[in-house]
């Protein structure tokens, strides 16, 4: 299937122009002010100051940062952003080597352990810093960062391929071989493919400087990559590699690397997967554990893992279209994903539970040696600030991924419902909707092709017409098939009611226990609305739920909240008294001050 790029896709209102303005407005620039505070944009100077020395991966947050203000001033011009871009970019060009490389950490405090410390991010900082330099130039915004950039992937085809001298064959951090795949699709030089290849093939062939308190698993390297079955180690690394591995398998034909992307996925979707869409359930290591291993209260769940899932789920569509990869796009989009920001745009979670006890928290914060626990409050900046970045290039990249089309543009599919509006094929769309809080979706087309529009998994009965004139929907593959020529007006109607969703009696955390979802949204509840002790309530029905879109969506419903005496333990059974139930979607959870938060339910 082919994509678009943001361009080709302009996001015109509703929910997603009001998140892209927010990210505009707000999150981008004080991203900038804290990176610049922390020393993340001062480091890029390369000057040795013993005091402050820059992480191993700052390089990667600035590149990030770039790569959102690409995709900004893509859509609207910003002069202020701009020459903030402009000036990062004259930093970094002037303090690269000759010979192409740059890295703020290597190349001033450690020049001689170039390219011999596995474990270290340098090649990741390097994909990052490709990516940048390809969105800016493909948007025409700067291009002597891309120029900088291809240098410096000549400098590593010459070290890794050519010379073969470097003290390792892949990197600890999966990033790069994503970023050169865009980099040939950008310059369409073979040898940046080659090398993507390359790396990918050379992982779990060897287990040399390692991380000494882990496995293979960590970072994929226990077996092949081609014989990968299984979702295993650190989640965004092996996402970030499975990322590259269906790029690689849909370019070069590769049946092998296409059917171990899909057995990951298959692994991931159905045994590792969050209801939120999160993936790596376990803090240590930031990884996948075992099946069904879905902890809640402390639930990992980063942003970037869910980020990265989302960004699988582009690929493998890329590589065969299916209505299950934007299904889990959508579901992991709306929840996760999400939830990684603050309704002001200005603060992030790094780690998102899908439970929060503010007393577990409060509890820990006094002990001298801390357990690991989830922040109940995001805040404005980490040690490790992956997460921000990330998710506002995401956000600013969200039109590239509502349409598709067959190689000759023939057949045109709607795989997202975002407001918005695009030319394919000389065929023109324009799109309104109301999601993800109704499941209307109005859509003007002109022109002639076989339009293919995906039928959420969560819609409880479809209506359509075409030009005020009713429909049965004809569906094929999770997919309305309509066939237009001319001019037409469409409308559909995915009808939301909110449902219960049950857990895998293996789930240990939520066997006999329920969630509410709501369209795509997963829905909780929050002790600042409903008082404290949530796992004590029980919703025996939704019958009679009422939405309500005021500030924040609302769901409330008729519960029953459990007591039983004051005694520790008792013989006596809990009595069950009435009570109202309000729930938010979880993407909105802790804007209002810490408390406790709870997604399932008796």
């Amino acid at each position: 299937m082919k994509t678009f790029s943001v361009r080709d896709a302009k996001v015109t209102g509703g929910f997603w122009k009001e998140l892209q303005d927010l990210n505009a407005q707000v999150s981008i620039f004080n991203i900038y002010k804290r990176f610049e505070e922390t020393g993340r944009f001062k480091a890029l100077e390369c000057v040795m100051d013993e005091a402050h020395v820059p992480h191993i991966f700052w390089d990667s947050d600035v590149a990030k940062w770039l790569e959102s203000a690409a995709y900004i001033l893509a859509q609207r011009e910003d002069e202020t952003l701009r020459n903030i871009v402009e000036k990062t970019v004259d930093t970094i060009c002037a303090h690269q080597l000759p010979c192409g490389y740059f890295n703020t950490y290597y190349q001033v405090y450690a020049p001689d352990k170039i390219f011999a410390q596995r474990t270290e991010h340098e090649l990741y900082c390097a994909g990052h810093l490709i990516e940048a330099a390809v969105a800016l130039k493909e948007y025409k915004i700067e291009e002597r960062l891309y120029a900088a950039m291809l240098r410096y992937a000549d400098y590593i085809c010459e070290r890794f391929l050519v010379k073969k001298d470097t003290a390792f064959t892949t990197c600890g951090h999966p990033e790069i071989e994503l970023a050169l795949v865009k980099l040939y699709a950008a310059s369409r030089d073979k040898k940046y493919l080659d090398l993507a290849a390359f790396f990918l093939d050379e992982r779990g062939k060897s287990d040399t400087d390692f991380y000494p308190w882990a496995d293979l698993t960590y970072d994929q390297s226990h077996l092949p990559l081609r014989q990968q079955r299984t979702a295993e180690g650190h989640a965004v690394r092996a996402l970030y590699l499975y990322i590259a591995a269906a790029d690689v398998a849909r370019l070069k034909g590769d049946a092998s690397l296409a059917e171990a992307c899909r057995a990951v996925f298959g692994d991931i979707v159905e045994k590792k997967m969050y209801l939120t869409g999160g993936t790596g359930s376990t803090h240590f290591g930031e990884a996948f554990t075992f099946p069904y291993d879905l902890p809640n209260v402390f639930a990992y769940s980063e942003t970037c893992s869910a980020i990265a899932l989302a960004f699988f789920c582009d690929r493998l569509a890329k590589l065969e279209n299916k209505a299950i990869y934007h299904e889990i796009f959508e579901r992991v989009l709306y929840n996760n994903i999400l939830a990684g920001e603050s309704k002001d745009g200005k603060a992030f979670f790094y780690v998102n539970p899908l439970e929060m006890h503010a007393d577990i928290y409060d509890y820990n914060e006094k002990r001298k040696s801390k357990l690991y626990c989830p922040l109940p409050e995001r805040v404005e900046v980490f040690d490790c600030s992956c997460c921000p970045p990330n998710l506002i290039r995401f956000i600013e990249q969200i039109g590239s991924f509502v349409y598709g089309a067959s190689e000759d543009e023939r057949v045109i599919f709607v795989n997202q419902y975002v407001s918005s509006e695009t030319e394919i094929g000389g065929a023109c769309l324009s799109l309104r909707t109301d999601m993800p809080y109704g499941g209307k979706a109005e859509i003007s087309f002109s022109g002639r092709a076989e339009l293919r529009l995906r039928v959420p998994a969560w819609q409880n009965g479809i209506s359509l017409s075409i030009d005020q004139k009713e429909v049965a929907p004809r569906v094929e593959a999770g997919y309305i098939a309509l066939e237009l020529d001319g001019e037409h007006e469409i409308s559909l109607n995915f009808l939301i009611r909110p449902r219960f969703v049950y857990a895998n009696e293996n789930v240990s955390c939520d066997c006999g226990r329920k969630a509410v979802e709501y369209g795509p949204l997963v829905l909780c509840g929050e002790s600042v609305d409903n008082g404290g002790n949530l796992r004590a309530v029980r919703i025996p029905s939704l019958d009679g739920a009422k939405a309500d879109r005021g500030e924040y969506f609302t769901l409330t419903v008729a519960a029953e909240r459990l007591r039983t005496s004051s005694a520790l333990y008792s013989y006596d059974p809990p009595v069950s008294e009435p009570c109202t139930l309000k729930l938010i979607p979880y993407f909105a959870w802790a804007n209002r001050g810490k408390g406790d938060m709870q997604i399932w339910w008796l």
